[in-house]
This record gives structure tokens, sequence and C-alpha cells, in this order.
């Protein structure tokens, strides 16, 4: 099979095959199957043995969240390598080996990154804009696991072959990584990385400054980290051309089109559940993941990067939990906002700018995950496209080096090695997938985080931001001040409104759904005053929304207009905290009828 188009929206290995159907199948049937590429039988698999093979890597990480990181990669190579598998009878030792070897890769760059080298150029103020290579992806550890762990390795007791393939082929890729260097900088990279000397040895070697040292090493680093990344993508282009999957595109989402909601992230989660099968309405999705109730703010100018200052692996993939999806991510972002990309020279969003910066590490992780999605029918949740906002991807073609994505800006291709190029250098990647074809919400854990968001209790917000209740005083300090960015401005307000508008609509969805209810009779009352109180603040909203228009964002630092605006928020966070207690008091009358209550 050399290339796989799918012209319809969700994949399916055939009409007569339910999910009660693969279900009863035995194990060898769904290998076998699995093994000719038909996802749905991997899924199965996966879902009959994900547990046990989860249990077994935190038995070997004591780290929940790093056995989930493992896991992840485990089946991305596993599907990619099930042909491989001789033995039916042996797929899960099968998949335990892949595992295990994943995780203690993963564990001995952890080790490794404590002793790095290259810390030591920090310390001279050269290489510091290198700080985002020093993670598991670096360079730095596969030129330590190649040069001081390959002959150890090869002599442990359970030694395995396909190690010393991967071994030997990475020995071949660093000569190759080598060539990229001109005749100084290789005697130096080579001084001190075969000859472990130090940058004052070296110095003395070839008659340098010590200063020289670092800046041909950090110069040197960056060359070689960059060839680095591109011969791992070509590796990985090469796995997947072994099982002949070079191409594959999925229906073209459309909610894009005609955008519903401001919040990008949750315009692609939704749409991306749909791939899935049925998918909970916008206003559910934005109020079970919490961004309905978000309120994060950047003081001093209230950037435009205030509503997206949170960590989007921890907050989206709760969301995602707490509605009955498992979810994958891989991320590679920075700690602080970024640059506001309506404000930059046009210049620095076009192609050719991407195509300046440098290729961002975790790319390959990125790719493999957009990939492994895809190939289950599901678009892959994406940041910063086209620019610092949320879009899909949905299809590839490995013959252009092309993904297929949307987003509130455009729809048609990227190149692959664009993703990460963005003009903050950011990489997000998500993806979701369900067990089976009954999921069940649990609204008290939703509704327990939106308090602790609102009392600026979450930890997964930005350094140098203010979040929930709290965020209202730096707000209007900011218009007091008069030192608000008119279209950083504007955009916190169109989004803020957007969310009180669905945060109302998701209190009406709850007492509908609960109407035909007894058990849940006691509720309502409670869901129709948050649907009130929230209904009252995106009308408030709304009157700030016209007078702060997106994308010129009006006269916020005229006294005029900044005082109207102190009062409208006020009036705004009279009513947030109104709710808030209304919130509180529904979570008790949950706990005192229906401890056990999840919302399916």
């Amino acid at each position: 099979m050399d290339e796989l188009t799918v012209n319809h929206r969700h994949i399916s290995s055939g009409q007569d095959e339910t999910f009660e159907n693969r279900q009863k199948e035995s194990d060898i049937a769904l290998i076998q199957r699995a093994q000719t590429g038909d996802t749905e039988a991997f899924g199965e698999l996966i879902h009959r043995y994900r547990g046990q093979l989860f249990r077994y890597v935190r038995a070997l990480t004591h780290d929940s969240y790093l056995a989930e990181d493992i896991l992840q990669d485990g089946l991305i190579r596993a599907f990619i390598h099930m042909r491989q598998l001789q033995n039916a009878d042996r797929f899960m030792a099968w998949m335990q080996r892949i595992v295990r070897n994943q995780a203690y890769s993963h564990m001995q760059r952890r080790e490794q990154q404590r002793e790095q080298h290259f810390s030591s150029f920090f310390a001279f103020g050269f290489g510091a804009d290198d700080a985002s290579w020093s993670d598991q992806d670096s360079l730095d550890m596969t030129l330590n696991h190649l040069l001081n762990d390959a002959e150890r390795r090869s002599q442990e007791t359970g030694y395995d072959p396909y190690q010393a393939v991967a071994q030997q082929e990475m020995r071949n890729n660093l000569h190759k990584l080598l060539g990229c260097l001109n005749e100084r900088e290789q005697q130096v990279f080579a001084s001190y990385w075969m000859e472990q000397l130090s940058p004052q040895e070296i110095a003395c070697k070839f008659n340098l400054t010590s200063a020289n040292v670092y800046q041909i090493l950090s110069r040197s680093r960056k060359k070689v980290s960059q060839l680095h990344i591109h011969l791992s993508v070509e590796e990985m282009l090469a796995e997947w051309h072994s099982i002949g999957q070079n191409r594959l595109i999925l229906e073209e989402p459309l909610s894009f089109r005609a955008p519903q909601t401001w919040n990008s992230a949750a315009a692609s989660i939704h749409e991306m559940l749909g791939y899935i099968g049925s998918s909970p309405s916008l206003p559910m999705v934005m109020g079970m993941i919490g961004l309905s109730f978000r309120l994060t703010i950047l003081p001093q100018d209230i950037h435009i990067a205030g509503p997206t200052a949170y960590n989007f692996k921890e907050v989206l993939t709760r969301g995602l939990h707490h509605m009955g999806y498992r979810s994958h991510a891989v991320e590679a972002l920075a700690s602080e906002a970024g640059l506001n990309a309506n404000l930059v020279d046009p210049s620095m969003l076009e192609e050719k700018a991407k195509g300046k910066r440098l290729l961002n590490p975790r790319l390959v992780r990125a790719l493999s995950l957009i990939r492994y999605s895809i190939h289950r029918g599901i678009p892959a949740v994406v940041w910063d496209l086209n620019i610092p906002e949320f879009g899909l991807i949905y299809g590839y073609d490995d013959a252009v080096r092309t993904l297929y994505g949307t987003d509130f800006i455009k729809s048609g291709t990227i190149p692959y090695d664009h993703v990460g190029r963005g003009v903050n250098q950011e990489v997000f990647v998500l993806t979701a997938e369900s067990d089976g074809m009954i999921r069940e919400m649990n609204l008290r854990a939703a509704l327990t985080d939106v308090l602790a968001h609102y009392r600026g209790e979450d930890p997964y917000t930005l350094p140098n931001t203010v979040s929930g209740l709290a965020a209202y005083s730096v707000w209007r300090e900011a218009l007091e001040y008069r030192r608000v960015e008119p279209n950083g401005h504007a955009y916190n307000l169109a989004v803020l409104w957007d969310a009180r508008r669905y945060a109302s609509e998701f209190f009406k969805v709850l007492s509908v759904k609960w109407a035909s209810t007894p058990l849940h009779s006691s509720l309502i009352p409670l869901c129709l005053q948050a649907e009130e109180l929230y209904r009252n603040m995106s009308q408030r909203l709304n009157m700030l929304k016209q007078c702060f228009p997106f994308p010129d964002g009006g006269l916020p630092n005229e006294k005029l207009h900044a005082d109207q605006a102190i009062s409208i928020l006020l009036e705004v966070e009279e009513l947030e905290r109104a709710a808030v207690i209304v919130i509180q008091a529904l979570l008790e009358e949950m706990d005192q009828h229906s401890p056990e209550m999840v919302m399916v």
C-alpha cells in the first residue's frame, strides 16, 4: 500500500463490525488484523492491555505522569512495528519489552541531564539562548548515550539485539552529524565530546581563549542539533514508509469556517471529539474543561496572551479526563507570554520567516503523535499553525513533507519542519481517544477545578500572571494607570465575554438534562441561578466588547472609556463572586444527595 486517502469523517474497518463484535474477538485474531494496518483492531488490543501496561511502566518509573508519556511513545512504536511480532501468543511480553526499553532510555536521559556538560555554557553567557534545548530531546543526551554508554549497554544482562542495531545506526548518524561542522568546529567539538577535555584545556590545545571555545561549542551544538533533528525526522518517515503509510487525509474539519466561539482550544477539541463519536456539545466541552470559567490577566498592559496563559497539557488533558476521554500530548512551551502576533511585522509570520528559525527538538515526537492520531481516524489539536492559537491537523503527505491543517486564520498545508517554528517557537500537540461506547463525565471534579481557579489555587497558570477573581483588580489597575495595550485588551474582553456566555449555556444544559430525573431535582434551582448570573455577566461584557472592538481595540486609555470599563468590570466581578457561591452550594448539594453522581 503506497498511499492511503480517507475521504470520510470516521475511519471504520467495516459497516458490519460493531464495538461489541471487536470485544468478542480473540487476541490472536486482533493481532493478525493489526499487523495488516487495521487501526480498529490495534485500538481494541490497547483497550484490553493498556491498564496492565500502564501499571507495569509506573512500577518502573514510580511516576504516573512520566509513565503516561512513556506508554504513549511505546504505543506509537508498537503500532509502527506490529509486523515484527513473530509470535502472537507473546504479544504482551513483546509490548512490555518495548515500553521497558522506552522507560530505561527515558530515565537514563533524565539522569544524564542532571550532569549535562553544556550547562557550563550558561554561566559564561554563551549559549544562553540555547536554554530551550536542555530537555530530554537535546543532542547532549544523545551524544552522552552514544559515546559513554554504548559499550556498557551491549554487555548488560538481557541485552536486546534490536537495541544493538539502533545503537549502530546512531553511531553512523554521529559521523553524519559531525559533517556539518567546519574543520575548527570539528576539532573543538571532538576534543570536548570524544577526548572529554575541558573548555580550558581545549583553549590551550588550539591557542584559543576560553570565550572562543564556548562560542564555538555553542555554535557547533546548534548546527549539530539541527542536523540531528532532521535525521531523526527522516528516520521516523522511513519507519512509517516500511509499513506503507505515507499519506492519509481525513475529512476536513469545517467548524473553523463559521466559528461559534472565540476560544480556539474549545473549538478544536469539540471538533476533534466529533471524529471519535457523538461529541459533547460545545457548551459542555467548554464547561467540563473549565474554559468557560477561566480568567487570567497579565498585569501592566493586559497582554493578548492572558486567555492562553496556562499549562496546556495539564489543563486540557485534565478536562478531557473529566469528560471520559484518554489523551496524549507533546509540548515545548515557553514559561512566559510570547509576542502578540497581531502587532509584529507581518513578515515574521510568513513561511520564509519560519524557515529561518531553529527546528524544534520536539518535532519528531510531535509528528509521531500527529500521525498516530490520524491513523486512528482522529485529527490532532495543534498550537500555532498560523498564529498563536489552536487548530487541527487532519492529514499528511510524506511525498511533499506536508501536513493538512486548519484554524481560525486559514486552511491549507504546513511543511513538516514548520511545526514549532511560529513567531513564539512553541510546540503543543494534543490527541484524544475513548475506551468504549459509553463515557462518564465527572461533573464534581470539573466544578472543583473551577472553584480552585477562581480562588487563585490553580497550579497550572504561567508565572507573572493573576488568575480567577483576583484578576479583576489588576485589570482595573491597568485601566486606571492608562497603560493598556488596545489590541490585547480587546481580545481579553472578547474571550471573557464568550466564555461567560458559554458558562450560562453550560448550566442551562445541566438543568435541562436533570429536569426528567427526580434524584437531581434539588440541583436545578442552583443551575438556574448560575445560568442567570453568567448571562448577566455576558451582557455587561458585551457592552465592553462593543466599546473596545477587536482588533483595533478602541480607546481604553482615554479617561471616559477607561472609567466606563472600570465600572462595568466591578459589576462583573460582583456577579462572578455570587456565581462562585452558587457553584459551591451546587457541589455541597451534590455531595449530600448523590455522592457518587456523575454525568453520563
